[in-house]
């Protein structure tokens, strides 16, 4: 039998903490570091075990806020797992606007994150990319579009500019409309992770400037699968 990953017995044992105190949906659990103090397990990996009960509908990870069991609200219960959601194909106005507000906001998000992200942001950025391969893998459609949405949140954080921060948050709830999209109308998940890891990897390198191209690419290639014309 496989020895279990420390991440995987990290996972347990935050879900053995969870049953002991009773918590709830809702419930904002405690942050990282505290986790990291009252559980035998380093900050890193209490990430990778959030990040994986966020994949399993367990949490739901909310930027600037923190984690909280799911269905509590905002957010209520996550979809079932693999799962394909139900999205008409005829887009509304302000959905097909949300794509060029993003192709306008998010490169320079990105080239801000290149320059002014902590190591610890963009470590959480790459373990939900990470999961993001293991839930295309596994056909996990509904964990995925979670994490899609989990990531450009982290993104936004991690510019560490809290007037992109404020000018986004009114429209988060279509902005993750705008993410479920391409996956609803394409098989375009495998574009989607390669986007993803192709930004990473410049962010990593802190090039702001193709970090910058990078997004713009990937932009493109959603509103392109989501069949919304840019004016680029």
């Amino acid at each position: 039998m496989a020895r279990k990953s420390r991440s995987d017995e990290a996972v347990e044992s935050i879900e053995a903490m969870i049953a002991e105190n009773g918590w709830g949906s809702g419930f904002q659990l405690p942050s990282q570091r505290t986790l990291a103090d009252e559980l035998p397990f380093s900050r890193p990996t209490i990430r990778e075990a959030l990040v994986a009960l966020e994949a399993r509908g367990r949490i739901e990870i909310r930027p600037g806020k923190g984690v909280f069991l799911a269905g509590g609200e905002p957010g209520g219960a996550t979809p079932s797992s693999g799962a394909k959601v139900q999205v008409p194909r005829e887009l509304s106005g302000r959905v097909s606007q949300m794509y060029q507000f993003r192709y306008a906001v998010e490169p320079a998000i990105a080239g801000l994150v290149a320059v002014n992200g902590t190591n610890a942001q963009i470590a959480d950025m790459n373990a939900v990319v990470e999961a993001m391969r293991k839930a295309m893998a596994r056909q996990d459609f509904a964990a995925f579009f979670e994490l899609d949405f989990s990531f450009h949140s982290l993104m936004i954080e991690a510019a560490n500019n809290r007037f992109f921060t404020e000018a986004i948050s009114p429209f988060m709830e279509l902005f993750f409309e705008s993410q479920k999209l391409p996956l609803a109308f394409d098989e375009g998940v495998v574009e989607t992770v390669c986007e993803h890891e192709e930004l990473m990897r410049h962010i990593q390198a802190g090039d702001a400037a193709e970090a910058h191209r990078a997004m713009e690419r990937h932009i493109q290639g959603v509103a392109k699968r989501a069949r919304v014309k840019l004016v680029e």
